[in-house]
């Protein structure tokens, strides 16, 4: 049974097992909780690799043994190769196998949490981001790299800047995305994403600035001024720590560029 305030829920039971075989757990379950959902991200992406790898060798192994001929080796090869493709097969099933259960291990875990509708703290932090989805929202172009973003020359770049070549004015380079957070330390609860805005052409847009993956950048808004991108930044600053807080901006910038003149006051 997990107590909040004055609610209490009883644990489901697969959650409450992974709860329990924490190797250190503490008195803090918003914590363990962080913690367990870090280690289920991190044995996703571990499984959904290791998944497309099999996949990926079963089929170079099928395409292999189409291209073996009909000499008396050839068909030894083909026996030897035919059982190779067995065992990658497995393999392929037993990756997928994994990460499926991993991903409904995470997705029992944060319904839980949403189902509690935790009013404060670190849970009603992840409970606010856990409900949104990280994918691209309609209405946002995305860049795949930031060198494409700046082929119009009329954006600024600023080659040491915290958007890594983008200049303007930066509102916060902790943005968090899922998948794209780092698993370490998952109680600092900070993303890797920068979002800014460009005064010389009005645009707001955020910039992925994690480790060696490509600098994405997505643009959010056009024609926004610098007084308007500040009146809707500045306050969802404060929500930058939740789970796909980026997810947060976007939506709200999106909203904001659709609001007639009159829709302000």
């Amino acid at each position: 049974m997990l107590h909040l305030a004055e609610r209490s829920a009883a644990v489901p039971s697969p959650v409450a097992t992974l709860l329990l075989e924490q190797e250190q757990p503490t008195a803090d379950v918003a914590a363990d909780i962080l913690r367990m959902d870090a280690h289920l991200r991190d044995v996703e992406q571990r499984a959904a690799g290791r998944a497309a790898a099999d996949s990926a060798e079963y089929a170079r192994l099928r395409r292999l043994l189409v291209s073996l001929g009909k000499t008396w080796f050839a068909r030894v090869r083909r026996a030897e190769v035919r059982a190779e493709i067995e065992t990658a097969r497995l393999a392929y099933l037993n990756a997928s196998r994994i990460h499926a259960e991993v991903v409904e291990l995470k997705r029992l875990l944060r319904s839980f949490v949403i189902a509690m509708a935790p009013d404060e703290g670190l849970l009603a932090e992840a409970a606010a981001g856990w409900a949104r989805s990280p994918d691209v929202p309609p209405g946002v172009a995305v860049f795949e790299d930031v060198s494409y973003f700046l082929a119009d020359s009329r954006r600024d770049a600023a080659p040491d800047g915290l958007a890594g070549t983008i200049g303007g004015e930066v509102y916060g380079d902790l943005w968090r995305r899922e998948n794209d957070d780092p698993i370490e330390m998952p109680l600092a609860r900070a993303g890797c994403w920068s979002v800014g805005h460009i005064g010389r052409t009005g645009e707001i847009y955020a910039v992925r600035r994690c480790g060696d993956q490509a600098r994405e950048v997505w643009l959010l808004g056009r024609n926004v001024s610098a007084a308007r991108a500040h009146a809707v930044l500045t306050p969802l600053l404060t929500r930058m720590q939740e789970p796909n807080s980026l997810i947060l901006v976007a939506h709200d910038v999106l909203a904001a560029s659709h609001e007639r003149p009159g829709d302000r006051s």
